[in-house]
């Protein structure tokens, strides 16, 4: 239809009192402008509201450096962007969206750059070492790939089969007592404040392909963990849980507490790792300072809700983009 046809239409419906609810105006539509990618797609989750009503976590991939993201308005429950890509981490945005054509800026950081030290207690030494090195290159390789944009710098290992407590600590036994089984490593071993302390042992909780984390700043490994399972107990340093039971996901996940094939994460994890306040990128290592936290359990609970712990951009495990 021409332009003088729309405006005679338009002209008739004035005229006998018809009057559609909303005329769509192709220039306000809003963009999010990206800024500091790492030349990859980035995902974005966008919370506001359009013409039929509130819009949770809508989805866009896009490789260009301004996407848009459709004709938003102000949301009486959440208005903010989620930006996800490779090697950088999870970036949020408060985006206080009006009826007019609003533009944000989405500024990447760069990836967040954790000390870690590793004790070899359990020997040989240099097997042990080299084991440690492997689960770093593997914890590394599934960061990068699934968009967490942290790195180990350093990654530190210490020889301490020599120690005359080293014995001692061979059996780590369940993390879950508490201090009363962290503290000995801690005063006979050593710790690096500040940092994600790694304990290779030869068993934990009677397993020598088993593993614990504590939430925070310590970790036990036994001698045969497979190289995947440090990014699970790193995943919990990170605030994460178990998705076991969870039909939504599978022993490809991160977290599955028993696999030896775990690779992926959803954005709804990566969101939660690091907008947590009890994750160690916040509680231990500061390395978000000034931005925002969120406190996000396994559902859904906090308010604005968090993005659903299953929620994914891309496909994985099987499992398609939600």
């Amino acid at each position: 239809m021409s332009i003088i046809k729309d405006i005679k239409h338009l002209a008739r419906v004035m005229a006998i009192g018809v009057f559609p609810v909303m005329i769509f105006l192709a220039g306000c539509s809003d963009t999010v402008n990206v800024d500091n990618g790492a030349g990859q797609s980035v995902g974005l989750m966008v919370d506001g509201q359009d013409s039929i009503g509130p819009v949770n976590d809508r989805s866009f991939i896009s490789a260009a450096s301004a996407i848009g993201v459709g004709a938003l308005s102000l949301s009486p429950q959440s208005n903010e962007v989620a930006g996800f890509t490779n090697g950088r981490p999870p970036k949020y945005l408060s985006t206080p969206w009006t009826s007019g054509g609003d533009t944000f800026n989405l500024d990447f950081r760069p990836a967040i750059g954790i000390p870690v030290t590793v004790w070899i207690i359990k020997g040989p030494f240099t097997e042990q070492r080299q084991h440690a090195i492997e689960a770093c290159i593997r914890t590394s390789a599934i960061w990068h790939n699934e968009r967490m944009g942290v790195i180990f710098s350093p990654f530190n290992i210490i020889d301490a089969t020599a120690d005359p407590e080293a014995s001692a600590h061979y059996a780590f036994p369940n993390g879950d007592a508490g201090d009363i089984v962290w503290k000995p490593l801690r005063d006979d071993i050593g710790f690096v404040a500040g940092q994600l302390n790694i304990y290779w042992v030869d068993t934990v909780n009677g397993g020598t392909g088993t593993g614990w984390s504590n939430f925070g700043a310590q970790i036990a490994m036994g001698k045969n963990t497979g190289d995947e399972l440090l990014s699970h107990e790193i995943g919990h340093a990170f605030s994460l849980t178990h998705v076991d039971s969870d039909a939504n996901f599978n022993i490809e996940n991160i977290m599955h507490s028993a696999s030896n094939n775990r690779q992926y994460a959803t954005e709804g994890q990566l969101f939660r790792a690091h907008l947590n306040p009890v994750s160690i990128l916040d509680a231990l290592y500061n390395a978000r300072p000034g931005e925002l936290t969120r406190t996000c359990n396994y559902s859904n609970t906090a308010t604005p809700p968090c993005p659903a712990i299953q929620k994914r951009l891309w496909a994985d495990g099987g499992f398609p983009a939600n």
